[in-house]
Formats: C-alpha cells, sequence, structure tokens
C-alpha cells in the first residue's frame, strides 16, 4: 500500500465506497481494479487525466491503449460536434461507415473485406465463427496468456496455470475445441496441429501479447506460423485490437510483413469510440453474405454497429494517422525506445533488476528476467510492478498496475524523459 497514494486521492476512495453499492466489486472493467481503490477520473485532454480530487496524471493507459492521437484529440472531437445534430444513432448504414471501411481497406493488408460490431470481444467471437465456417473445422489454437475478450470459448487459458476456463459458468464442453499452446514457440503450434488430425480451424494469436505480458512475437515466428497454416490447411488470425494502428499504421502484420488471413481490431479504429470489426480475405468474410443460401455464417454486428458517432469520430482518426503516418509512427517509436531503455537503466543502476517490454509505443515494465512468454513471468517480482505503479501516481503519472502503457502523439519528449526520472528516483528507495 502507499499512504501518499491514499492521502492525496480521498475524493476518489469515496466515489470507489459508493461504487461499491452499485456495481460488483465497484468497477465495470476488471482491468480496472487495483488495491487499495482506483481513481476515478472526472475529466481528459492531451496526454493528461485528472481525478475526483483534481490531481493532474500524465496519462500511459491511455483508455485501454485506444487513444493514440491523446484524449479529446481535435480533429475527433470537431467531428464528433459535427455529426451530434444529425443523429446519434441511425440504426442503419451510412455513407460514414463505408467510408471507414474503405480507409481500413486501405490502410490494413489483409482486409479485402470486413465487418463492424461493437466491441473486441464480439470481433473476436465473430472471427473464430467465420474461420470455423470457412474449414469445417473445429479446433482454435490459441496462445497462453493471450487475451481476447469475454467471450466464452475464447476465455481460456489467459493466466496460470493455463490450461483451464477464466470464469465459474463456463462449461468445460463450450471451450472443448480450444487448444492453448506456448506463445513464442513453433514447436508447440506444430505440435497442436498434429494432434488436431485435420480438425485445426485457425491459429490465433496477439502478435505482441497484451495481457500476457506485452511481449512481442520474436523474428520469424509469424512467418513460421503463416507457413504451418499454409501446409495443414489451417487459417492464420491475429487478434490486433491492441497492435492495430498502433505498432505501425497497417498494424503488427504490416511490422512483421506476415499477412493473416483474418484479423480483429478494435481501439484506435473507434477514435475513442466503441468499435469492434473483424476483418480478412473476401472469400471468408464472404461468408457473411446474408444474401447467401448456402453456407452462410451469421454475424449479426450489434444493435449499435455503425452508429455515426463512432464512425465519425473512427474516420477522423484512421484518416488522420494515414496523412501524417510518415511522421507520426517515427517519433512513436522513438519515444517507446527511450522510454523502455530509460526506465530500465534507471532501475539497473540502483541495482534492481528490470525489463521493460513492448513494440513501438507499447510498454510494461517487469521486475526480473526478460520474459519471451507469459509462462516465463512466474519468477518476476508482480508486487514490485504494482507498487511501482502506485508510487508513480502521487508523483502525477498513471500506469495502471499490473497492465501495458501505451504512448500517444500528445506525450512529448519532456513527458517520456519525466517518467524515466521519476523511476531513478523511485528505484533508490524500491531497492530496500
Amino acid at each position: 500500500m502507499s499512504p501518499e497514494y491514499e492521502r492525496t486521492t480521498g475524493g476518489s476512495e469515496r466515489l470507489f465506497r459508493r461504487a461499491r453499492r452499485v456495481f460488483a466489486g465497484g468497477i465495470n472493467h476488471n482491468a480496472r481494479y487495483y488495491e487499495p481503490y482506483p481513481i476515478f477520473v472526472s475529466r481528459a485532454k492531451g496526454q493528461h487525466i485528472w481525478d475526483e480530487d483534481g490531481n493532474r496524471f500524465t496519462d500511459y493507459w491511455m483508455g485501454h491503449m485506444a487513444l493514440i492521437l491523446g484524449h479529446s484529440p481535435k480533429a475527433v472531437v470537431d467531428a464528433l460536434r459535427g455529426q451530434i445534430a444529425n443523429g446519434t444513432h441511425y440504426g442503419m448504414g451510412s455513407s460514414l461507415s463505408v467510408e471507414l471501411g474503405e480507409e481500413i481497406q486501405k490502410t490494413v493488408p489483409c482486409a479485402e473485406m470486413l465487418r463492424l460490431c461493437n466491441t473486441g470481444a464480439e470481433a473476436t467471437m465473430y472471427l473464430v465463427r467465420l474461420a470455423r465456417g470457412y474449414t469445417g473445422k473445429r479446433v482454435v489454437i490459441k496462445m497462453a496468456g493471450g487475451w481476447h475478450g469475454y467471450n466464452t470459448e475464447l476465455n481460456k487459458g489467459v493466466h496460470r496455470p493455463f490450461d483451464r476456463a477464466e470464469s465459474a459458468g463456463i462449461l468445460a464442453e463450450e471451450q472443448e475445441f480450444v487448444k492453448t499452446v506456448r506463445f513464442n514457440d513453433l514447436e508447440a503450434a506444430e505440435r497442436a496441429v498434429r494432434e488436431a488430425r485435420g480438425d485445426a480451424a485457425v491459429i490465433f494469436l496477439e502478435p505482441v501479447l497484451g495481457a500476457g505480458g506485452c511481449i512481442p512475437a520474436d523474428e520469424g515466428y509469424l512467418k513460421g506460423l503463416r507457413e504451418l497454416a499454409d501446409r495443414s490447411g489451417t487459417l492464420l488470425a491475429f487478434d490486433e485490437i491492441i497492435t492495430g494502428f498502433r505498432v505501425a499504421l497497417g498494424g503488427a502484420q504490416e511490422r512483421y510483413g506476415v499477412t493473416p488471413d483474418l484479423a480483429s481490431f478494435g481501439k484506435i479504429a473507434g477514435g475513442g469510440l466503441p468499435l469492434g470489426l473483424v476483418a480478412g480475405r473476401k472469400e471468408i468474410l464472404s461468408l457473411a453474405d446474408p444474401s447467401r443460401k448456402e453456407r452462410f455464417v451469421s454475424i449479426g454486428g450489434g444493435t449499435f454497429s455503425e452508429n455515426p458517432l463512432t464512425m465519425v469520430a473512427g474516420l477522423a482518426t484512421v484518416k488522420h494517422l494515414r496523412k501524417n503516418a510518415k511522421s507520426i509512427y517515427p517519433r512513436l517509436e522513438k519515444l517507446g525506445a527511450r522510454l523502455r531503455d530509460g526506465v530500465d537503466r534507471e532501475f539497473g543502476e540502483n541495482g534492481i533488476e528490470a525489463h521493460t517490454t513492448g513494440m513501438g509505443s507499447l510498454f510494461l515494465t517487469h521486475f526480473g528476467t526478460v520474459p519471451t512468454s507469459p509462462e516465463e513471468t512466474s519468477t518476476e517480482d508482480k508486487p514490485m510492478q504494482k507498487r511501482y505503479a502506485l508510487a508513480l501516481m502521487p508523483r502525477g503519472l498513471f500506469i495502471l498496475p499490473g497492465h501495458p502503457g501505451g504512448i500517444s502523439t500528445a506525450h512529448t519528449d519532456a513527458d517520456i524523459g519525466r517518467l524515466v526520472n521519476e523511476s531513478g528516483t523511485l528505484s533508490a528507495t524500491m531497492r530496500h
């Protein structure tokens, strides 16, 4: 616990007590809970958030890493302001959704066709349904530590021991055909495909694990999976809900030079509003065409899919990223490298082994040996990781304890320097 944290966040503590009388656990997303209680945010702008006590934080959580342009960027705010008087929900398509889809087609290598929905969890659910419908096979091979939202089938093998459902209320038979294998281990994937005996529908993974430790795929791993999928008649699918439009304009598939058959997206593509989508090869996505008479794959999309507010916010964001990609991504790359190297150096100089993983503008600091898969995080000092994040908050820096962080275009060189310097200050006290 941090007495300084509790001393400066009394308003959040009082609001949390109220919230616990309304919401189970006082929160509405499990990731947002941490002890002794989470902060409650009153407003946000640029790289900053303000809590109920008026404390200002440089934010590195950035709305679950969804806000690559920062909080309330002008391009998005202007687009929303112009749309809201024309309607917030049509319940039908519009030119806005077509424009957003076209922008994504131009940007994402695998996006020959796509379908919009409301959340990442919906997108991953639909992706699995499409993979099975197209191949006629049942087995989904996912990675240990891989997080694909709260949908029932994929809510397996996220935390140790990686071989069971993540929740009560999920039946074993609902996950019978989901096989979990070690990330960054090509032989494990090959073995799982062999053991499926011709029944593997899809190999599905995050190219950079999110909840599993912000761990990037090793060089050659994704290419190896692509070759394995092609040899075995299995589809390859990427969950790019975190990496999409962040590690490169076209996502991890552009950065690694490996094009999957299917991919799920969300977060950044919604411009700060709820969005999910599944994209991929035309012949696969075409199975969701309701005019089909045979082999139809039902994808509802949700009541609020294509809602015009999300469409204009996503369109403003993706257009801005495409227009300014040559300046945005190299700058984010440089800031991310400076953060990762600087934090590790500061801790190392005070005798603490720290390894900040990530790629581009993504990062997560681990205390212990550098992990290349979630299994290797078993020896790291998790309490120190959370203590570090909690100690940064009274210093005006917000990293959600135990979770990856993201840098936005609103962050400055001075912001990164301050995080590095504060890490050095804290490392001298955390050693004792």
